[in-house]
C-alpha cells in the first residue's frame, strides 16, 4: 500500500475473489478508509463478487489485475469515478458488461442455418435479445480472472456460443428474429 504510515486493515467484505478491508491507522489520514484488496487467481490478481453481478447490477463486481497496479482502489474514489473507471477499462459492473458485449459485438453478422429448411439466416449482434447477452455476460464473468472484461469479450470467438443459443431457441417452424 501506498502510505506514510504502516497501516493495519480489517476485513470487511469478503469477495468471492479479494476483499474490501478498513484501514486502522489514528495517526494515518487513511484512518477508516475502505479499500478494495486483489485476491489471487490461477493467472493474476484481481477483485470478483458473484453477489454483486447476480444482484447488484450497477455495483463493482470485478476488478482486473491492472487496476491495482498503479495506486490503491479506496471504495469512495471508485464509487465516484466508477464510470470513468469502467470506460478506461479494469473495472466492471454487471450492466457495464453487458453494454461492453453490445458495444464490441454491434457490427458482427452471424450466419444461421436453420435445419428444417436448410436457409441461411443472418443475425445481426444489435438483434441480440436480453437473455444471450446475459448467457454471454455470465460465461464472460466466470472465466475472466485477471484482465480487463474488454479484453476478454473481444479475444473470445463467441460464434459457437450464439449458434448454440439459436439451435435450442429455434426449434418451431419459423425463425424469429
Amino acid at each position: 500500500m501506498n502510505y506514510l504510515y504502516k497501516n493495519e486493515v480489517e476485513d470487511v467484505y469478503l469477495a468471492d475473489i479479494g476483499k474490501i478491508s478498513k484501514i486502522i491507522d489514528v495517526n494515518s489520514k487513511y484512518n477508516n478508509k475502505l479499500i478494495y484488496e486483489s485476491g489471487g487467481t490461477d493467472n493474476g490478481n484481481c477483485y470478483k463478487d458473484y453477489n454483486s453481478f447476480k444482484n447488484k447490477p450497477d455495483e463493482v463486481c470485478y476488478i482486473a489485475e491492472c487496476s491495482f497496479t498503479y495506486d490503491t482502489l479506496f471504495v469512495d474514489y471508485v464509487n465516484e469515478n466508477k464510470d470513468k473507471l469502467i470506460e478506461v477499462g479494469g473495472l466492471s459492473t454487471a450492466n457495464s458488461i453487458k453494454e461492453e458485449i453490445r458495444n464490441c459485438l454491434e457490427y458482427e453478422e452471424y450466419y444461421y442455418r436453420y435445419q428444417k429448411n436448410n436457409i441461411f439466416y443472418t443475425i445481426k449482434a444489435k438483434d441480440f435479445d436480453e437473455e444471450l447477452i446475459n448467457i454471454i455476460a455470465s460465461e464472460v464473468f466466470e472465466a475472466v480472472d485477471w484482465e480487463a472484461t474488454q479484453t476478454y469479450i473481444s479475444d473470445v470467438n463467441w460464434e459457437e456460443d450464439i449458434k448454440s443459443y439459436y439451435d435450442k431457441k429455434i426449434k418451431g417452424d419459423e425463425l424469429e428474429i
